[in-house]
């Protein structure tokens, strides 16, 4: 996992953010809703700089829709950004058959984002059979590897569905 200086993240969150004791951050919603949130180092995608990037909910209640979670999760992934200037891989978890629905639901917190200009955002899915697999890529426009970014992200989804098919 990948430190994130906490005291700048709840300076700016709604939701006071934790450190788990696996590295992963955490908080807690005024619905009683528990997060967690974490990066992991890639190579699969890109050499270097680059995470994949995780948000559950961990105690599996039904997420009541709260504004305050995507601006928890911006917060952190900014603080992110500002820390490292990576890229960001998120796969959808498939586990209990609602990654379109996640798909959507990040998508969505995307285009409400404020700051949304200063990224570039793929996102594409992948149907092998009757699955679905949902996976985008979050990096800055002033990342100077963008247009490889891109590349590598269109070759990420190609071999991708080589192996799922």
């Amino acid at each position: 996992m990948i430190d994130l200086p906490i005291e700048r993240v709840n300076a700016l969150s709604p939701y006071k953010v934790y450190i788990n004791n696996n590295g992963s951050l955490g908080f807690e919603t005024q619905y009683g809703s528990v997060y967690e949130v974490g990066f992991v180092e890639d190579y699969t995608f890109m050499d270097e700089n680059a995470f994949q990037f995780f948000i559950l909910e961990s105690q599996g209640k039904h997420s009541v829709k709260d504004p305050l979670v995507r601006e928890t999760i911006w917060v952190i992934l900014e603080t992110f950004f500002l820390e490292n200037n990576p890229v960001i891989l998120y796969i959808c978890d498939m586990s209990d058959g609602k990654q379109a629905i996640r798909n959507r639901l990040f998508s969505m917190w995307y285009y409400e984002y404020e700051q949304r200009e200063s990224f570039t955002f793929l996102s594409t899915k992948v149907e092998v059979e009757s699955t679905d697999y949902y996976a985008s890529v979050l990096v800055k426009n002033s990342n100077p590897q963008l247009e490889d970014i891109k590349v590598a992200f269109n070759s990420f989804i190609e071999n991708m569905k080589e192996k799922l098919e």
